[in-house]
């Protein structure tokens, strides 16, 4: 269902404008506003969502054309309707070259003449909404084509994907679309719920608060069986406006108005979903529109479906000698050193990088040879980094005449069809930018631990089991310790024993809200009261979440 169509009236006699509300909003289909001066009435304007305008013609300080043109400045597209008693050939010729849809001359019997203004009202608005929908039809189709060029063109895959759903966007002129992959059930039982993970999101206008905003974008989100059933079946659909609050797995402080979801086939199966929706005002997504959006859907599942081949012909780049001379070109033009070596060392193939990395002429020279046959004097080995090295992976430094570079060199075995190892690939990846960063992190944690030590009052940092992670030197005065208690549980101490800390954790933890008590000194036999205070710190990435515990003894209230 649809919620009413909303259309405004202008008529500075209060007789007519509730004759008109009276007449319109009878069949239930209509919520009428009257205003009485085209002032007040480019005022709501500004502020409400009409598919409809009624003006009269003459009206104090500006007339009906004047406010028409007025419209028109803003609006080319709104249907303006000119319900008046002036007659005159020139007011309508006037009336229809300045932008208006429709002229009705008041007088004559009351029921034809409102039915006659019910029936423009009607037919002006859907033709309005039949222009729309097939402007948005033509928006979306020649969105289609420039997506069909990004994925052709050469375009990373994953910024070619964020541009397509951004020209859907623009095209359709939602609020938000957001593309989903569904995450793979490990049962077929119908009783496990369905997850969907975010891939790609644009976003006119800011929705969620940025925490939640990040959490939908990083996390798997649950979906109601009501929502994913339709999809599972390749069928788009189209929300209920009365279910939206219901179904919507991101409702937040703004609820959505309006809600298409068309499903995405990847090997004739459906991989994902994209999600349209409309928070500011709701829309009728008209069938024009949905098939639109159902090719705009299949050229996305078409993309995906050419990146997962592309992938797994590269990943068996020995299989497809055909596509040697492309992948060639693909390898030498990445930064990172890649070449593959057989059984005895021998190199089989080496990209652009590796040779300028071996300081050999080309990419020919070191086929056939060992890398012995390129000595290096500059490489030292790296201990100093906390880069996760593997057993397959070693970390480097290479001294180059623009100064330090830190390479992360990883060799994996290849096997042919029978699976016999047949030699090794190895890339080579410029990981100077990320351990700067990681040194960067490092010294931002020690200023994080000063800046805890340094306060005033106590604080511990535990995680979901109640084991201190954290606590500073003010924080030990406060319960009566004399070393470092990080490691061990809330229940070692007596006085967060006596407080009753570990079981406000866990209150904490399942309910989601903070907690602040004050403790009086008969409980902590302290020279003052002491505030304490439980929250939960929202985890970054993916880590796992942490509760936060201040205690206050300078708290007054």
């Amino acid at each position: 269902m649809n919620s009413k169509i909303r259309v405004l009236h202008v008529d500075d006699e209060p007789v007519i404008c509730d004759l008109t509300k009276l007449t319109l909003e009878r069949g239930g289909k209509l919520t009428v506003d009257a205003v009485h001066s085209a002032q007040e009435a480019l005022e709501l304007l500004q502020t409400g969502q009409y598919s409809c305008i009624i003006s009269d013609y003459e009206m104090p300080q500006m007339n009906g054309l004047d406010f028409l043109k007025e419209v028109r400045n803003v609006d080319k597209l709104i249907p303006f309707i000119l319900f008046s008693g002036r007659g005159r050939e020139t007011v309508i010729i006037d009336a229809i070259n300045t932008g208006a849809d429709f002229y009705i001359q008041k007088g004559g019997e009351p029921k034809a003449l409102f039915a006659e203004l019910n029936h423009k009202v009607d037919y002006a608005i859907q033709q309005r909404n039949t222009r729309l929908a097939l402007k948005r039809r033509d928006s979306v189709l020649e969105a289609i084509s420039l997506v069909s060029n990004l994925f052709l063109g050469g375009e990373p895959f994953d910024k070619a994907i964020i541009e397509a759903i951004t020209l859907f966007g623009l095209a359709t002129e939602v609020d938000t679309v957001r593309l989903f992959k569904l995450e793979e059930k490990s049962e077929t039982n119908d009783n496990i719920p369905h997850f969907i993970r975010n891939v790609a999101s644009w976003i006119r206008i800011s929705i969620h608060k940025e925490e939640r905003e990040e959490y939908i974008r990083t996390n798997p989100i649950q979906v109601k069986p009501e929502l994913i059933s339709p999809i599972l079946t390749g069928k788009p659909l189209i929300a209920d406006p009365s279910k939206i609050l219901y179904l919507d797995p991101f409702r937040g402080e703004l609820s959505a108005k309006s809600v298409a979801i068309f499903p995405v086939f990847v090997n004739q199966k459906v991989w994902g979903l994209i999600w349209f929706a409309d928070y500011i005002s709701e829309r009728n997504w008209t069938g024009v529109e949905i098939d639109a959006l159902l090719a705009a859907s299949s050229m996305i599942g078409s993309a995906i479906q050419q990146d997962v081949m592309k992938n797994s012909l590269i990943a068996a780049k020995e299989e497809y000698a055909s596509m040697y001379s492309l992948m060639r070109r693909l390898c030498d033009t990445v930064p990172d050193i890649l070449w593959a070596k057989d059984n005895e060392g021998k190199f089989i193939f080496i990209n652009q990088a590796g040779a300028e990395f071996l300081k050999a002429p080309d990419t020919r020279e070191p086929v056939g040879r060992s890398e012995s046959d390129f000595p290096k004097t500059n490489i030292t080995p790296c201990v100093s980094s906390n880069i996760y090295v593997s057993d397959h992976s070693k970390h480097i430094l290479v001294e180059t005449d623009s100064g330090k570079t830190d390479f992360e060199i990883l060799s994996v075995p290849f096997t042919n069809n029978e699976g016999d190892e047949i030699g090794t690939v190895t890339l080579g990846r410029d990981i100077t930018r990320y351990t700067t960063i990681e040194n960067l992190l490092r010294r931002s944690k020690e200023r994080y631990k000063s800046i805890i030590q340094s306060v005033h009052i106590g604080i511990i940092i535990v995680d979901y089991k109640g084991i201190i992670k954290t606590i500073n030197t003010r924080a030990l005065d406060i319960i009566n310790e004399t070393s470092s208690i990080e490691g061990q549980s809330l229940h070692h101490n007596p006085l967060l024993r006596e407080l009753q800390i570990a079981e406000t954790v866990t209150d904490v933890i399942k309910t989601g809200k903070g907690v602040s008590f004050l403790a009086s000194q008969e409980i902590t036999r302290t020279p003052e009261d002491l505030h304490c205070k439980v929250r939960l710190i929202i985890p970054e990435n993916g880590e796992q979440g942490e509760v936060l515990i201040t205690l206050d003894p300078h708290y007054t209230k």
